[in-house]
């Protein structure tokens, strides 16, 4: 461990890698229309409720997507979880007299620059500091975090933070206070419920205890909320209230289910491993991660996978279209940043070769976020398949050869220059090569 690990607390470094990832989400958030019609409605819901304290939208009747007539007033099916997030901000920042774009995109910046400290902190129970720190802003800006999740007032943003701040609470035995998050969670996309649900079951069966189901208080407390604010806008008891968008009545629940695994991993408009390239040099660690991770990593990567079940059992996994790379599979990829960190740790790291390929599919991570991130443009009309088309060509149509050529010379310089560093660079403990004293040694510090 390195002397600067004893010496600063590990929330001011987290403070340090949040504020980092915040200015450059901040930067390249999206503060201009057209704004996808998830993220149009919610911004206006939080707009209103910040302004008007209600969550009627007649007056925008016929000028925004996702509108809808309920007990005489139009009001928004979009989730409260996120309206409620982007609320303080709309009250800070927000015209009274008109809505704006630009609190909501801050807000967004804000939740998903939080979820990236949160995942730091996490690396930190497994691997240095500066390992740690890279693992979180791959995670921000290596995958849809940063074309998605920070760009615009979706709901993924707070999604990640409240599930990764689940995980820390229960990762330090704190359940009842893992609750919180995990009930916001629940306000944010209802199915995210099932992690609360299997990260207690798992902990409760491990330790032989009912503490662990202490995060079952405040997490219904978070349902009860849902369904009263549903009823409210709605007349209805259901936690979706007045959105529905199962998948198509002919598909068939199994084949949607295999399929849509399939796609998440490798379909070339919403594959992980299609614009997340740096997660094959450690998908192949997950046999050597698992034996050696801690129950609360095991938990959450369960809980991610259980999380990703349903969400596949209940939608497409294409998750529409208006963005860029992927986004349904976020939550998932969130609850899994402890156990990549430790693929890191046991394989990836282990020889030169394997770290020096890793750092060039990182920066090649990072190079296709980017180009999404700083070009704001989405090719329309590609909701109809998923396997068609490659985002990153058809933006690179749209700003033509030119500048298509400034953005390829820039990326192959910054990937050639990463990889050169890595494998040049001398293995140490601090780089994340391993000898088993210090894996135990890490190990041991999780576990406590």
């Amino acid at each position: 461990m390195a002397a600067d690990d004893r010496v600063r607390p590990v929330w001011f470094d987290a403070f340090l890698v949040g504020t980092l990832a915040f200015l450059v989400f901040a930067l390249t958030a999206q503060y201009h229309d057209p704004l996808n019609n998830d993220t149009q409605a919610t911004a206006l819901a939080a707009w209103q409720l910040a302004h008007h304290g209600n969550a009627t939208l007649t007056a925008f009747s016929g000028h925004y997507a996702w509108l809808f007539s309920s007990h005489g007033r139009e009001v928004t099916n979009r989730l409260p979880g996120s309206i409620f997030w982007g609320t303080p901000f709309y009250t800070a920042l927000g015209r009274s007299d008109a809505p704006s774009i630009y609190p909501g995109a801050l807000a967004a910046a804000t939740a998903a620059a939080t979820a990236v400290a949160i995942a730091f902190t996490l690396a930190c129970k497994l691997v240095p500091r500066r390992t740690a720190a890279i693992a979180a802003l791959l995670f921000g800006f290596g995958t849809g975090t940063w074309t998605v999740s920070s760009s615009q007032l979706w709901t993924h943003g707070p999604a990640q933070a409240a599930v990764l701040l689940t995980v820390l609470f229960c990762s330090q035995q704190r359940w009842l206070l893992a609750g919180i998050p995990a009930g916001f969670a629940v306000l944010v996309r209802p199915h995210l419920g099932i992690v609360a649900l299997i990260l207690g079951v798992l902990g409760a069966v491990r330790s032989k205890s009912l503490r662990p189901l202490l995060i079952g208080v405040f997490t219904a407390v978070g349902g009860l909320i849902l369904l009263a604010y549903e009823h409210a806008l709605w007349g209805r008891w259901l936690i979706f209230g007045g959105y529905d968008q199962p998948v198509a009545a002919s598909t068939h629940k199994a084949w949607a289910l295999f399929s849509g695994l399939i796609g998440d991993a490798v379909s070339p408009e919403r594959g992980l491993l299609v614009m997340t390239p740096a997660l094959l040099l450690l998908v192949p660690g997950l046999r050597r991660a698992w034996k050696v991770a801690p129950p609360w990593v095991q938990s959450a990567a369960f809980a991610g996978l259980g999380y990703l079940a349903l969400q596949l059992w209940g939608i497409r996994f294409g998750g529409g279209d208006g963005f860029y790379s992927y986004r349904t599979t976020l939550e998932f990829l969130a609850l899994c940043v402890p156990l990549l960190t430790l693929c890191w740790r046991e394989w990836t790291a282990r020889t030169r070769l394997r770290r020096t390929s890793f750092a060039a599919l990182a920066a090649v991570s990072v190079a296709l976020h980017a180009f999404g991130a700083l070009v704001h443009w989405v090719p329309p009309g590609l909701d109809q398949s998923p396997w068609r088309h490659y985002q990153p060509m058809a933006l690179a149509r749209h700003i033509g050869a030119a500048q298509t050529s400034l953005w390829v010379v820039g990326a192959v310089i910054a990937i050639a220059a990463t990889t050169v560093i890595a494998w040049r660079r001398t293995p140490t403990a601090s780089d994340g090569t391993w000898t088993d004293r210090q894996t135990a040694a890490m190990t041991t510090d999780a576990l406590t």
